[in-house]
């Protein structure tokens, strides 16, 4: 009997088990979700202006939902089972960007709005007692920092991985198609639009110098042109040219990657509906036929098609007779309004269809209204943080900018098409976008504004801070400045002395005649040493051996020293007399050869901010004395002369520069670059260049060069003498030179995007 019961008896046991383990797991889920309580919100500013709001609750947080908005900019969170004991439901923050945080309890949620200024980057992070969401005012990540491009030129790249082909058909749609065969599978391909061309980038991929051409596919008849293929550092860079309307993809299977490029066909329909959107109506076409129909009964038709809600007024009459086909919703609507001389107004997913005039009066009595509330409205005082900006330059733009107060444009219709009214317009006294009663004052110990407003106006004013306080982005430019020098010169000359002297001097065919002393030399001043070295009864007789100064050469026409450097000489007696006699003839020859070459690198850097005007500088500077002027009312003192002075001559390295970052991060750059050599203590050598270039980041590009050459030869001579074959050689000076100059200046601009350092 027993044995009979027992399956029985068990079930039931298993079923009051699992009923009491899901009461069990109910209970312990709900305690779990009701245990957390929101006791307290704390916030404070970090560096940068971020802000960072704390949820203090007594139990740990589950993660929560999140999303934001952008229209209004808010932030929502949901912490499920969370219960708010907060004793306001509304926290005022107005720091940064946010406005306020506004906490709801629900059934089984706690929702959390954070009110913003403007749209922001949050970060949410739990803690031991609670959640923290930190709000960045930096639109600016890690993620968006855009390392630097490569040098453009060819380099030597190391790499493994190599391109094989380049290949380009026709697809079976009219498009194009370029495959690229690599010897590996395992790269990276970054395929991206800009400015119109498809820009490919291999990373890590070596190009053989056969494949690095253009192709010309022209002839194709695809929508692509070209296709460049080249090197860049470690990448290779493949560009499409399009042409038209297209559209493109980008496939990577194994070693090889398929770019196709089709054309976009577009149809009739489609071209009506881009005539229409330009035209400014974009509702779904319908067709109309309207015979003597009560205008009235006419916008009813509209709204039901539409599913808009239309409230017309009272005034609104009369019939009209109309015949559309295919055409927008919306466009029908304005010619109806233009046909009876209306207008509309639409809040959300209402419209208001009424005669002009009402409308016009209706929104002066608003605005009256809204002018009178804001005439009385409490005036507020808040100090407004300014980040990155100067606090004055700030204020100068908010009391530079006209204010207009009005309401909403009236849309109206005529014959000529829609038009739009503004009804009641006024501008602030002050000029500024702070009302009538509004003020601002700058502190530029704190860089901070205080401002006195209505708190509409503020909050207004705050939005416009935060899109106008931006951390401005920073360029940094590289300049290498290389100056070649190639410099050759040759000196060849020759020395010759005539000194002589003897007791008994014979003429040419006289035999024994003794007709007295005869001194000879090269010039008067030798002349004068041999014969005053006679008068004073010397032992032995002194010749003139000067070579500083002509002395008792005959020929002075020797090699002269090149940057200071003495050339080689020989000297040698050609003949020599006996007892008595002295030299007779000297001869030196001497000779100077110079080659060099040499190189001046200059490498200038700075960093500055985007369009603001940087400059260095680097050289030397030398006085020399002016003459003073003479006495009298020249300027100088009574009975002397006047007194003389100090004129300042610099030679220097400068370079001026003015970024001016694209919206596609490339740079323009205003370059002037200045580089000033001191010759001599009154002489500088000048060499300059001024121009405004356009460079990718991280570019190199070469913005000037100056080649110059200098050569000549001269030869100095004794007339007739120096022109005697091979013995002529004795009496001519050869000078020989060859002078080569460049200079060659590169530039490299890097955009350094800023971090937001959270600490």
């Amino acid at each position: 009997m027993n044995a009979s019961h027992r399956p029985e008896s068990v079930c039931k046991r298993i079923k009051l088990a699992l009923i009491g383990v899901a009461l069990l797991t109910f209970v312990n889920v709900s305690s779990a979700q009701s245990s957390a309580t929101l006791t307290d919100v704390l916030y404070s500013e970090l560096s940068g202006d971020t802000i960072q709001i704390n949820f203090i609750t007594d139990a740990k947080l589950e993660e929560p939902g999140s999303f934001s908005t952008d229209t209004p900019p808010r932030i929502a969170l949901d912490f499920f089972g969370l219960k708010n004991g907060l004793e306001e439901s509304q926290i005022d923050v107005s720091a940064g960007k946010v406005d306020s945080v506004v906490a709801v309890e629900t059934v089984d949620r706690t929702r959390i709005i954070i009110n913003l200024f403007n749209s922001a980057r949050y970060t949410l992070l739990p803690t031991d007692n609670g959640y923290s969401v930190t709000i960045h005012n930096s639109d600016f990540d890690d993620s968006q920092v855009r390392s630097p491009k490569p040098f453009a030129a060819r380099p030597d790249v190391v790499s493994d991985t190599n391109i094989s082909k380049i290949d380009f058909r026709r697809s079976e749609a009219g498009g194009g198609t370029l495959i690229v065969d690599l010897t590996d599978d395992n790269i990276s391909v970054d395929t991206r639009e800009r400015d119109g061309e498809i820009v490919v980038d291999l990373v890590g991929v070596n190009l053989p110098p056969e494949l690095e051409q253009r192709l010309d596919v022209t002839d194709f008849a695809t929508p692509v042109q070209t296709v460049d293929a080249f090197q860049n550092a470690d990448n290779v860079r493949l560009v499409v040219i399009p042409q038209g309307k297209y559209q493109h993809l980008s496939l990577q299977s194994g070693s090889r990657y398929t770019l196709t490029v089709d054309p976009i066909i577009e149809s009739e329909l489609d071209k009506r509906d881009r005539e229409d959107s330009e035209l400014g109506f974009e509702g779904e076409r319908l067709s109309i036929n309207f015979q003597n129909i009560e205008v009235r009964a006419a916008l009813a038709i509209i709204a039901d098609f539409t599913g808009i809600n239309f409230v017309t007024s009272d005034t609104v009459s009369g019939k009209i007779t109309i015949n559309l086909k295919d055409v927008p919703w919306d466009q029908a609507l304005d010619v109806i309004l233009r046909t009876r001389g209306l207008a509309k107004r639409q809040t959300g997913n209402v419209i208001w269809v009424a005669p002009a005039d009402e409308i016009r009066s209706v929104e002066e009595q608003e605005l009256k209204q809204n002018a009178v509330v804001a005439e009385y409205a409490p005036l507020v005082t808040e100090v407004i943080r300014i980040n990155y900006a100067k606090a004055e330059e700030v204020a100068d733009v908010i009391k530079s900018v006209k204010v207009i107060k009005q309401g909403n444009t009236a849309s109206s219709s005529d014959f000529d098409g829609p038009r739009s009214t503004a009804f009641n317009v006024t501008e602030t006294d002050k000029n500024s976008l702070l009302s009538a009663r509004g003020s601002v004052t700058v502190d530029k110990r704190t860089n901070s504004l205080l401002v006195q407003d209505v708190a509409s106006q503020i909050k207004s004013l705050r939005n416009v801070i935060a899109k106008l306080d931006k951390p401005v982005r920073q360029v940094l430019i590289e300049t290498r400045i290389v100056e070649a020098n190639d410099t050759f010169s040759r000196e060849l000359g020759a020395r010759l002395g005539f000194q002589r002297i003897t007791e008994n001097a014979r003429f040419p065919g006289g035999n024994g005649s003794n007709v007295g002393d005869f001194i000879g030399s090269g010039t008067t001043e030798g002349l004068k040493t041999i014969t005053d070295s006679i008068n004073d009864d010397e032992d032995g007789l002194i010749f003139d051996t000067s070579r500083g100064t002509p002395g008792g050469l005959a020929v002075d026409l020797g090699a002269e020293s090149i940057e200071g450097t003495n050339p080689a000489s020989y000297a040698f007696d050609i003949f020599r007399a006996g007892t008595g006699f002295a030299h007779l003839i000297t001869l030196e020859l001497s000779a100077l050869e110079a080659d060099g070459r040499g190189r001046i690198v200059a490498s200038p850097r700075l960093l500055t901010a985007n369009q603001k005007e940087a400059r260095i500088s680097q050289g030397q500077e030398v006085y020399i004395p002016i003459p003073g002027n003479g006495g009298g009312a020249g300027g100088g003192p009574a009975g002397g002369g006047g007194q003389g002075g100090l004129e300042k001559i610099e030679a220097e390295l400068t370079l001026i520069v003015t970024p001016q970052i694209t919206p596609d991060d490339r740079v323009i750059l205003d370059v002037q670059i200045n580089q000033d050599n001191l010759i001599t203590p009154t002489i500088v050598g000048t060499k300059q260049i001024q121009t405004q270039v356009l460079a990718d980041n991280g570019e190199t590009v070469v913005i000037g060069g100056i080649y110059q050459e200098d050569t000549g030869n001269s030869e100095t001579k004794v007339p007739l003498l120096g022109d005697i074959p091979v013995l002529g050689n004795l009496f001519k000076k050869k000078t020989k030179r060859s002078n080569r100059t460049e200079l060659l200046i590169f530039l490299t601009p890097k955009i350094i995007s800023p971090k937001l350092n959270l600490g």
